[in-house]
């Protein structure tokens, strides 16, 4: 009977050996190709390891490189600016400009007594004297202006925090000693004619009159004042306290300068609202009074 098992079990073998070789040799190749993927994918890993690791340091290097070129750029406009300032400042020493014939910059007959609310200050109306400083400028709530200008001032100043609409002053009255370090600033920045379009020559600047002022809320200076509620607080209301934007969107031909959401001028409350009420942005053509550029 044992024989007989046994010579049935060794023809199952005989008759199965060539299948048993089979799925040994297909079980080897299987374990073969697992080890060769896992040797292969570490080399891979430990290849893109190694290419990470030299970008790395290639991106260090090339960021160091970025930083010398943008420090190097830095300090050669830097220095192009101090020379272009001392230049400016030079010129202003020297120039016509400065040393004008106030008479001779101002072709204005009416409305160029700068102690009055009416007076007009633009590029073709200089100051009379060029030198001119208000003898009565007060200095309340961060501005410095003139007795005429700073009570309606205060009481907009008032009226604006009570409406949750709070304001502070960048700058107010500068005398011509300021505007010629000024405007050398911005001469330096955008060469004399970038700097026309938007600072004014020592003795053509509204701010000498003590009737001006430059106005910023929430952090926002300059253009962004624009975007603010503080702005359209402004726009609504500072013709009641006699104040109006000086320098509007599309009307540079006639003013000489760009827009600044942020300048504001004293011009009494009758003639605010009626400017207001008659849509009439600039001064120019409220008095016809000639602008435009130098």
């Amino acid at each position: 009977m044992v024989k007989k098992r046994q010579r049935r079990h060794d023809g199952w073998v005989r008759r199965h050996v060539y299948s048993i070789a089979c799925i040994t040799l297909a079980v080897l190749l299987v374990l073969g190709s697992v080890s060769w993927y896992a040797v292969t994918t570490n080399d891979a890993i430990t290849a893109q390891e190694a290419s990470i690791a030299q970008n790395k340091v290639a991106s260090v290097k090339l960021a160091q490189q970025a930083k010398e070129k943008r420090e190097k750029l830095a300090a050669e406009a830097k220095a192009k600016q101090e020379a272009a300032a001392k230049d400016a400042a030079e010129q202003a020493k020297t120039g016509t400009t400065a040393n004008a014939d106030s008479k001779a910059c101002n072709a204005a007959s009416t409305h160029n007594n700068p102690a009055s609310i009416d007076v007009v200050v633009n590029k073709k109306h200089c100051m009379q004297p060029l030198g001119y400083v208000p003898p009565d400028l007060t200095t309340s709530n961060g501005a410095t202006l003139g007795a005429k200008a700073i009570a309606a001032y205060n009481q907009m100043f008032a009226a604006a925090a009570a409406a949750g609409q709070p304001f502070y002053v960048t700058s107010s009255y500068r005398s011509y000693n300021t505007q010629v370090s000024t405007y050398n600033h911005w001469v330096a920045t955008s060469g004399q004619a970038g700097a026309d379009t938007y600072s004014a020559r020592p003795g053509y600047s509204e701010h000498q009159t003590g009737f001006a002022f430059d106005v910023a809320a929430n952090g926002c200076t300059l253009d962004c004042f624009g975007s603010t509620s503080q702005y359209q607080w402004f726009q609504q209301n500072a013709a009641n306290y006699g104040f109006i934007q000086r320098y509007y969107a599309g009307y540079e031909s006639i003013t000489g300068y760009k827009a600044e959401e942020w300048h504001y001028r004293y011009v009494g409350i009758e003639t605010a609202k009626d400017m207001q009420s008659k849509g009439i942005k600039t001064l120019e053509q409220y008095w016809n009074i000639s602008g435009g550029d130098y």
